[in-house]
C-alpha cells in the first residue's frame, strides 16, 4: 500500500512538471493567439533557438517559431507577432543577446514612426548587428595588448634609460631658473624704484624762476628770428624788383641783359681795351713822344 502511494505521487509529480513545461512553452508561443508569421534572414545566428522572444522597440510582441539554414548558407528565421501588434514598414531585424547565458532574441527596430505596417508573411530586412560579448572581449583583448606594448615602451624609455632621472633634473633646473628670474626681477624692481626717486628729487630741485627766465629768453629769440626772417624776405623782394626792372626796362642794363648783340659789342670793346693797355705797357714810346726844342 505504501509503495503504491509512492508510485502515484511520483506519477502525479511527473505529469505536473510535464504539464508546467508544456504550458510554459505554449504560453511563450502565444497561447490561444499564435499571431501572424514574419521572416528574417541573417548571416549568423549562434544561440538563436525556437521559442525565444521577439521585441519591437523593446516590447515583447512575439516569439521565434523556427530557425532553418538555406542552401546558400543564410539563416531563415520564422517568427510570429501577436495580432494586436503591427510592425511598421522600414523596420529592420537584428539578433541580440538575451542575458549572460548565451540566449538570443530577435530585436525589431522601426526606422521611423509609420502607420503603414508590413503584411503577413513579409521578410524583414536584417539590420546592423549589435556587438556581441565575444566581440567586446576581443576588442578588450586588443586594447589590453596595445596598453601592454605602450607600458613596455614607457618602461624602457623612462625607467631603463633613466628617463625619470632626466625629468627630475629638468624639473629641478626649471625651479632654479625660476628662482633666479624672480631674484633678477626683484633687483630690477629695486633699481627702478631708486631711479624714480632720483628723478623726483631732480624735478623738485629745479628752480621754477630759472625755468621761467629760460622760457622767456627762448620766446625773445624766437621773436628776433621771426623779425630777421621778415626783414630778409623784404630785402629779397626788393632785390627781385630791382632785377626785374633792370631786365624788363629800356635802359642800358636791360639791353645788356636782354640784347645779345650789345653784350657782344661791349665784350669786344673790353677785349680791345685790354689789348691796348697791354701794348701801352710794353711800348709806351709808341704812344708818348717827348722832345726838347
Amino acid at each position: 500500500m505504501k509503495r503504491r502511494d509512492e508510485v502515484l505521487v511520483g506519477l502525479t509529480t511527473t505529469v505536473a512538471v510535464a504539464a508546467l513545461v508544456v504550458g510554459s512553452l505554449w504560453l511563450a508561443r502565444g497561447g490561444l493567439q499564435p499571431g501572424y508569421p514574419l521572416f528574417a534572414k541573417f548571416t549568423w545566428g549562434a544561440g538563436l533557438k525556437q521559442g525565444q522572444p521577439v521585441l519591437l522597440a523593446g516590447v515583447n510582441v512575439g516569439y521565434v517559431e523556427s530557425v532553418d539554414i538555406q542552401s546558400d548558407g543564410l539563416l531563415i528565421v520564422k517568427f510570429r507577432i501577436r495580432k494586436e501588434y503591427h510592425v511598421p514598414r522600414g523596420t529592420t531585424a537584428t539578433i541580440e543577446p538575451n542575458g549572460f547565458f548565451g540566449d538570443q532574441l530577435i530585436a525589431l527596430h522601426p526606422d521611423k514612426p509609420n502607420i503603414q505596417a508590413v503584411s503577413e508573411g513579409d521578410t524583414i530586412l536584417a539590420g546592423h548587428p549589435t556587438p556581441q560579448i565575444g566581440d567586446v572581449l576581443a576588442r578588450v583583448d586588443t586594447i589590453a595588448g596595445r596598453i601592454s606594448v605602450l607600458t613596455a615602451a614607457l618602461n624602457k624609455e623612462l625607467v631603463e634609460t633613466g628617463g625619470f632621472t632626466e625629468i627630475r633634473q629638468a624639473i629641478r633646473q626649471s625651479s632654479e631658473l625660476m628662482k633666479e628670474l624672480q631674484d633678477v626681477a626683484a633687483q630690477q624692481n629695486a633699481e627702478l624704484t631708486k631711479t624714480q626717486a632720483s628723478i623726483r628729487r631732480l624735478a623738485n630741485s629745479v628752480d621754477s624762476a630759472q625755468v621761467d627766465s629760460t622760457v622767456r629768453a627762448l620766446r625773445a629769440t624766437a621773436t628776433n628770428v621771426s623779425q630777421l626772417a621778415a626783414d630778409l624776405k623784404n630785402t629779397t623782394d626788393k632785390l627781385n624788383g630791382v632785377l626785374l626792372k633792370a631786365s624788363e626796362g629800356p635802359g642800358t642794363a636791360g639791353k645788356l641783359m636782354n640784347d645779345p648783340a650789345m653784350y657782344n659789342d661791349v665784350r669786344a670793346l673790353l677785349q680791345r681795351l685790354d689789348s691796348l693797355t697791354a701794348d701801352f705797357q710794353k711800348n709806351p714810346r709808341k704812344y708818348i713822344k717827348f722832345s726838347i726844342f
